[in-house]
């Protein structure tokens, strides 16, 4: 009976492990095999639980301008808090450069700035204020 509870335990433990690691990958979504950088203008910044999100406005070579969306991949308010960000990190209006992950899927524009993606810079290459590489 106690390793029928154990066992019990042990799977409801990793079910729910399973799904977290599942909720917050980012596997299929950004093609990690190739880096891109961005310079636009910041149209939205959002510190905010459970993710904090960053809208950028960049024009393509086509002179088309598009939207894309900036995650920091899994990391929440607090995550970010210890690198030095706050919600006056970005304002609208602000350009900037970001290095990243673009979206697999054709047509979205999604940028991971996650592992070699780093933290973005101003578009004259200055750091953000605060924030901790």
């Amino acid at each position: 009976m106690k390793f029928f509870k154990l066992l019990l335990a042990g799977l409801a433990v990793g079910t729910l492990a399973s799904t977290a690691v599942g909720h917050h990958s980012t596997n299929g979504i950004y093609d990690q095999t190739v880096e891109t950088e961005l310079e636009g203008t910041v149209k939205a910044w959002r510190f905010i639980n459970p993710h904090p999100s960053l809208t950028l406005t960049v024009k393509g070579a086509d002179g088309v301008e598009h939207d894309w969306d900036l995650s920091y991949g899994g990391s929440a308010v607090a995550h970010l808090k210890r690198r030095g960000y706050t919600v006056d990190t970005f304002k609208v209006g602000d350009k900037i450069i970001a290095k990243g992950h673009p979206a697999l899927a054709a047509g979205q524009f999604g940028l991971l700035m996650e592992g070699g993606g780093g933290d973005p810079t101003y578009a004259d290459g200055k750091p953000l204020p605060g924030v901790v590489r």
